[in-house]
């Protein structure tokens, strides 16, 4: 509408080539998450900082000549120049074991015990959620009291049982916490699921005669996947503070590994004495913490749909 010299409204019609040009290139779902996550400066900075610790924990233990066993008792707690100098950038333990070495290959340690233990509750967890939800019915009555009986006792105690009943060892931590964390994986699952099932791609599926291994893997989980995402994202500083906290206190990663926690463990019982051995896998485990689950927020806003713009 517009004003003629008489004053009076008329119809102008539509401005076709107004119409058609396009202020904002079309993208993708994931695309679109992507540039959501990037446009927030605080997820980056806590991405590349996540960055940095796994590029150290991958990398920092070839950054110097020191091995993180190799014990040298001419420079047991030294944290000055002199230790410096001689290459141990954050200075020596009770025994003179380089702690930069044993620093990082401890992240590896974690953060290895956490990537394993999430892809198999993430696996278990997505996979039981899933039948238990697109079956429903009798089938999912009984999968989901199998899952609230189980998680009536705290994992914490599963966990401890199995550790004491198995030994210490990396390979128990990864069977205890990886079979003990996916019942919180299932119900997520299982709840995206029964809402996705009744949409029309799902229906059209099921009567053109789609068995349920291919609805499920096909239709079902890759939608619900940013769900998914978001939570696995969320349960890995979970486990490395579980991993840490079995370690600490004295049934986790057997010596002479190191894991942050055994680290921890160790420099607590010295803290008068060296209290950079206590400090440096503190520190550590809190940034890792706290940047996985800065990540993770980022993420479950970035892959909501609602809040697209």
């Amino acid at each position: 509408m517009a004003l003629d010299k008489q004053g009076e409204f008329k119809i102008v019609g539509k401005d076709i080539e107004e119409s058609e040009k396009i202020y904002r290139r079309s993208m993708t779902y994931w695309q679109d998450a992507v540039r959501r996550f990037r446009a927030n400066r605080v997820n980056m900075f806590f991405f590349t900082l996540l960055a940095v610790l796994v590029f150290f924990s991958i990398f920092g233990p070839y950054l110097n000549k020191y091995d993180y066993r190799v014990m040298n008792p001419e420079y047991q707690f030294k944290f000055g120049l002199e230790a410096i100098k001689n290459g141990h950038y954050f200075g020596t333990d009770e025994f003179g074991r380089d702690v930069f070495t044993r620093t990082w290959e401890g992240g590896r340690i974690s953060l290895s015990i956490a990537m394993v233990v999430v892809i198999l509750e993430g696996i278990i967890g997505t996979i039981y959620g899933g039948v238990a939800g697109f079956f429903g019915g009798k089938i999912d009555f009984v999968m989901m009291r199998i899952v609230e009986i189980f998680m009536a006792i705290p994992s914490m105690i599963y966990i401890i049982l199995l550790m004491v009943a198995l030994g210490p060892g990396i390979h128990t931590i990864i069977i205890a916490m990886g079979f003990t964390r996916w019942m919180i994986m299932a119900m997520i699952v299982r709840g995206e699921v029964l809402k996705l099932k009744e949409q029309e791609y799902v229906m059209a599926s099921i009567v053109l005669g789609g068995s349920p291994l291919w609805i499920i893997l096909k239709h079902l989980i890759p939608n619900a996947m940013g769900q998914i995402i978001v939570r696995l994202t969320m349960d890995i500083p979970v486990a490395i503070f579980t991993e840490a906290f079995l370690s600490f206190i004295g049934i986790g990663v057997p010596a002479p590994m190191a894991s942050w926690g055994s680290l921890a463990n160790d420099g607590y019982n010295l803290l008068a004495r060296g209290p950079h051995l206590f400090a440096v896998p503190a520190i550590l485990i809190s940034l890792t913490t706290l940047s996985f689950n800065v990540v993770g927020d980022g993420l479950r806003d970035a892959l909501d749909p609602k809040l697209r713009t």
